[in-house]
């Protein structure tokens, strides 16, 4: 974990390739075609699943349950940003595949979003990341 997650875990660390992005944030540092944002957030959620496969026996006494081992985890962001940082996340959000520092184990984290809202009337932004299990 970095030093920013170890004095706050509610900090999105997230990086990757940026397109058509905006003017710059105050939140971010940005390279040719990367940026890096460091987001303050009132909420960061993950939720785990594992990969279960159910077969149905035809004949037999029920359906066998099979643990795949696999693991997905669903990341729930809410943060209070400007206008510039929304430009920002959408401009990754378009660019490509990003990767997050894992808010409570660390190490890095190849995500894809799912879904981007934003309430310019309340500064609400909420994302929501799919870990990509490489």
């Amino acid at each position: 974990m970095t030093e920013i997650s170890k004095k706050n875990p509610q900090i999105l660390l997230i990086k990757g390739p940026i397109k058509d992005a905006g003017e710059t944030s105050l939140l971010e540092v940005r390279g040719n075609s990367t940026v890096e944002m460091e987001i303050p957030c009132s909420e960061i959620t993950v939720s785990v699943e594992r990969r279960i496969q159910r077969t149905i026996l035809h004949g037999g006494e029920g359906d066998d349950l099979t643990d795949q081992g696999a693991e997905s985890a669903i990341y729930n962001i809410e943060a209070h940003v400007g206008v510039d940082a929304y430009t920002t996340v959408m401009g990754l959000f378009r660019g490509g595949q990003p990767t997050i520092e894992e808010p409570f184990e660390g190490g890095q984290v190849k995500v894809a979003f799912k879904n981007i809202n934003y309430s310019a009337s309340k500064r609400l932004l909420k994302i929501q990341l799919i870990e990509d299990i490489i």
